[in-house]
Order: C-alpha cells, then structure tokens, then sequence
C-alpha cells in the first residue's frame, strides 16, 4: 500500500525527499510489518510512522484504530499536532488523552466522536480504558514513540494491562533515537515479533559539543550571562529538584525564563512556556529529561547541561533537540573538572567535546563554528589538565575584543524588568481522575 495520494502531495510541497528512516519504513509499515525504527533525533521519525497510517485507516469505519503512546505530555500534544495536520487532507479524526487535561472533557469526545487516532501518555490512556471511554477493540496499530522511555521495567504492569485488552494480530511500530529496547520482552507481552531497522544512528556531525568548568554558583550566573546575551537555550536537569531551585535563582535576577517538567504545574501552563520559548519571547526554557523527550523545536540554536547527564543515551537525547534535519547547533556542558572527565568518558569516541572559548558568542557565531581549530586540536589536552574551575566572570573578560573594551559590572547590567505572564493557579485535580496521571 502506497502512501495516499493526498499526503504524498503535500510531502513533496514541502520537502525534496524523504529522509533515511521514512524511506526505510514507510512501504514496511504501510504492508502491515511490525517494525522499530531506530534513527537519530530530528530526521523525521513523526511522518515516518505517521503517513504510512494515515494511508490505512479505514475513514467510514467510526472506531479507533490507531493508538499511539507517548512518554510525556508534551511529546503527545506535538504529535497530536502534526496527526491532525497531515489526518485532515484524508479525514481522519484525532484525539489527544494527556493528564493534566479535564479529564471529564476527553471521556465525552471519546464517547460522542469515536474518534479513528488516540494520542497519549499511557496513564491517561489506560484510565480512559478503565472508565470505558475508550475502546482497544477496533485497534489495528500502536505506535510507542521514544520506545526506550516507553517500554522501560517501571511500565510492565501497565503494559501488561494494555496488552491484555489488545487484539492478538495488532501491528507494532516502536520509533526511537537509541537502542536499548528489550524486543524479546515486546514479543513475549504483545505477542508480536519486531524487526529493527536502523538508520544512520550516529551522531549529527552538525552540532558542535562544547564544555565550560564550573561551580555551582557560577553554573547560574553563565546561565544568567546566556539570557543576557540574547543565547536562546533549553537547559536540562537530571532533578526537579534542581529545576525549580534554578528558576527561584533566574526570576531573581530578572531572567526570561520559564520551565516544563515540574510535577505541580496543569498541562495548560506546559503547553505555555513550550509556545512561547518557540516563538522567541522567552531566552532560557529549563526542563528535564522526560518532559523534552523527543520536543521538536525549529532551529534551536543552543542545548545547555546545566545538570550532565549520567549516560551516553540520555546525552544523545538531549543533544538532539538541536541542529535538527541537518540544521547546525551547539551543546553546552557545564561541570566541574571531574563533572567533565566523567562525561568524555562516559561518551567515547562518539562525541568531540571542546572546550568553550567563547560561551557568549553570538548567534551567527555559534550556529557556523561547528569545528575546532587546529590550535583547539593541538592545545586541548594541555588546557584540560592546567584549567581550574572558571567563573563567568573570567571568561568575559577574554571572550572578544568587543568585550575586552567592557567592565564586568557594564556586561551584567540588570536589564529592564519584563512583564511577568500571567498563569491560572493550580486547583488540584479533578475528583474523577485517579493516580495515573501521566
């Protein structure tokens, strides 16, 4: 089954063709294969699976057919975005099953709609199933988007329950940016074998990967010199925990700055600081691993590790959110000396990580410099074992010649008070909703 005609219209008026892992699935999963497609972040997983099932549904068939899982909410509005986009030339129907979301709303669309596509987390999805809102009956494909953070031990009671009111012959599609998915145990809890299928998974070599010594108290001033120099970034965490104390220490120096990944915030104030970090009006967007699994953010030109990742697929991921489809991008660890050897070693070979000499640099400068000089080359070793921990303070001292004209106190003016976004409080959750919330 070829991709519809419509679709394949559109496709090609706005891209020259199809990238790796989509011409690699697409006839497989169009066929009825079951599938894990495995490619690097940003080379158009989302249509790989998405074309190819919108191809199949049956449109006079008023049933759910096709469910796909994602690991966060955020991941699952983005793909709800684009299922609805490219859904509405074949008249499709698309619904979104999230936690945070009125829960009440969701259960009546299900009922009155019945709609041929459900996106959602797994919680949200399994406690529409519970209530009877949603029906697994009619469901020929589930799509497990970032399967490493979907399929993971935590989740096998939860799938387990999913499986077990599936039908035997569904067709799987797992769709991933690393490996580390246990096939055996989708085949053993699906009763479906999986063939992988991977595509270029190494790493962009578009991204410059950079590193900077710091301390903790230095780690948030470089934060606050980034804002202050106009360096639009995502900046992970590995905690909460660290998140939150983070945005208290950036509102107080007046920072654009705004966050996804904290448990107590609604949907609604999440899907409101992803739009506007994507539109420019906010600098710096701080968030953890599951919150940015797999956020599609056009032309990011910055990913800041405020927190190093613990493992080389975490890093993959993170570092992915920038220079996507090819585009060039700049990843910023930030650490101490043993925070630094930690991570080279635990990266390899696959990624050259480079001292920072300018972190400030500008936009141009950071999307365009994607390869160290040779005298980078030559003197890195040497620089690495006679650095100490640096402030920020030091590093714009020598950043430019512009800058060397600059007092410190000049650089970090504080800047004019912006106007705060006004948020609805937090009420708690509805009565109806249980603890799966996610």
């Amino acid at each position: 089954m070829a991709i519809k005609p419509e679709l394949q219209d559109k496709f090609n008026n706005q891209f020259e063709q199809p990238t790796p892992i989509q011409d690699a699935v697409w006839e497989r999963f169009s066929t009825g294969e079951n599938i894990f497609g495995l490619a690097p972040t940003g080379t158009g997983k989302t249509l790989a699976f998405i074309l190819p099932m919108l191809s199949r549904i049956d449109v006079k068939v008023k049933r759910t057919q096709v469910l796909i899982l994602a690991p966060s909410q955020e991941l699952a509005m983005q793909t709800t975005a684009v299922a609805r986009e490219w859904g509405a030339l074949v008249g499709v129907s698309v619904a979104s099953l999230i936690g945070g979301a009125n829960g009440r709303r969701q259960s009546d669309k299900l009922k009155k709609e019945k709609p041929h596509i459900v996106i959602g987390t797994l919680g949200r999805v399994l406690t529409m199933v519970d209530g009877g809102a949603l029906k697994l009956n009619g469901i020929q494909t589930v799509i497990f988007d970032e399967a490493d953070a979907m399929l993971t031990e935590e989740r096998h009671d939860s799938l387990q329950e999913l499986a077990d009111q599936l039908p035997e012959t569904v067709q799987l599609g797992l769709f991933s940016a690393t490996s580390g998915v246990d096939l055996k145990y989708v085949a053993d809890t699906f009763h479906q074998e999986v063939r992988p299928i991977s595509v270029g998974t190494d790493a962009p070599a578009s991204i410059r990967h950079e590193f900077q010594y710091v301390d903790q108290k230095a780690r948030a001033n470089m934060l606050i010199q980034l804002a202050r120099h106009d360096q639009q970034a995502l900046v992970f965490f590995n905690t909460i925990s660290g998140l939150v104390n983070m945005q208290a220490t950036l509102r107080h120096a007046h920072v654009s700055v705004m966050s996804i990944g904290s448990n107590d915030k609604r949907q609604v104030q999440r899907a409101d600081a992803l739009r506007l970090f994507k539109k420019g009006e906010v600098t710096l967007l701080l968030v953890t691993d599951v919150a940015a699994r797999g956020l599609d953010i056009e032309d990011l030109p910055l990913v800041v590790n405020a927190q190093l990742p613990q493992s080389k697929k975490i890093y993959v991921h993170r570092t992915g959110r920038t220079g996507r489809m090819g585009k060039p991008g700049r990843v910023l660890n930030l650490g101490n000396d043993h925070d630094i050897r930690d991570l080279k070693r635990e990266l390899g070979d696959d990624f050259e990580l480079i001292k920072a000499a300018n972190a400030f640099a500008d936009k141009k400068d950071a999307l365009t410099k994607n390869k160290p000089s040779e005298r980078e080359r030559s003197n890195g070793n040497d620089r690495e074992k006679t650095d100490t921990t640096l402030s920020v303070t030091q590093n714009t001292q020598n950043v430019t010649p512009k800058m060397k004209q600059k007092s410190t106190s000049e650089i970090i003016d504080k800047p004019k008070k912006k106007k705060r976004l006004k948020v609805s409080k937090d009420k708690g959750k509805p009565k109806w909703a249980n603890k799966r919330e996610n």
